[in-house]
């Protein structure tokens, strides 16, 4: 008895570790960085060459709240508006060393597959490889609460105002990036295991200037 205790205690630990070890808490985002709001209007531009320096836990905490960050955290409102505030664009994080959903709520990030994926968002583009991270924007008809061609119409837009956040982010913050429709779609969806209602539909490669 004493030892199937001890081996349920035991099983339940590890669990418990295993669970941890997937999900990252990130650093609280800056609340001032980089260049005012026209500067980083005026300095806006696509890039495809990148450094292979990772980006720290910081960079990342900025750049995912800048995308779909919690910015009033009494409404549960975010940085990106979407069509009645439905909030439903997920963000995968893809890095050399594995794909992580952002959990904006909690500021952190939830592994979801080991390895290194990043030439599925490349896919036929090779640059876009060395980016050392790549976000992903996929779109949840069932957050959204309609699949009509309006509603795809209102996803894609609000899909569209979260990476333009993170294209001035960069600007602002001396980051490269690239918006980018190009990836390998139904691979992404088979590895991310994505239902039917949700769409992958852009992708941001970021990175520091080469």
């Amino acid at each position: 008895m004493k030892r199937q205790i001890f081996s349920m205690l035991l099983t339940t630990l590890l669990c418990c570790a295993l669970s941890m070890a997937q999900v990252q808490k990130l650093p609280a985002p800056a609340k001032s960085l980089g260049k005012n709001v026209m500067e980083a209007l005026w300095s806006r531009s696509s890039g495809n060459e990148f450094s292979d320096k990772m980006l720290s836990d910081q960079d990342l905490s900025n750049l995912l709240f800048a995308a779909i960050g919690v910015n009033r955290p009494a409404e549960g409102k975010i940085t990106s508006p979407t069509a009645r505030n439905f909030q439903e664009v997920r963000l995968f994080v893809f890095t050399a060393k594995g794909v992580s959903e952002y959990l904006n709520k909690e500021n952190s990030l939830k592994q979801v597959a080991k390895g290194d994926h990043r030439g599925l968002i490349a896919d036929r583009q090779d640059w876009a490889k060395s980016a050392p991270v790549s976000l992903l924007f996929v779109a949840d008809e069932k957050k959204f609460g309609s699949s009509d061609a309006h509603a795809k119409l209102a996803m894609a837009i609000d899909v569209g105002i979260v990476s333009e956040n993170v294209n001035l982010f960069c600007a602002g913050a001396g980051f490269v990036t690239r918006p980018r429709m190009t990836m390998d779609t139904p691979a992404i969806k088979k590895l991310l295991k994505l239902s039917d209602t949700e769409t992958p539909l852009l992708n941001n490669p970021v990175g520091y200037a080469k």
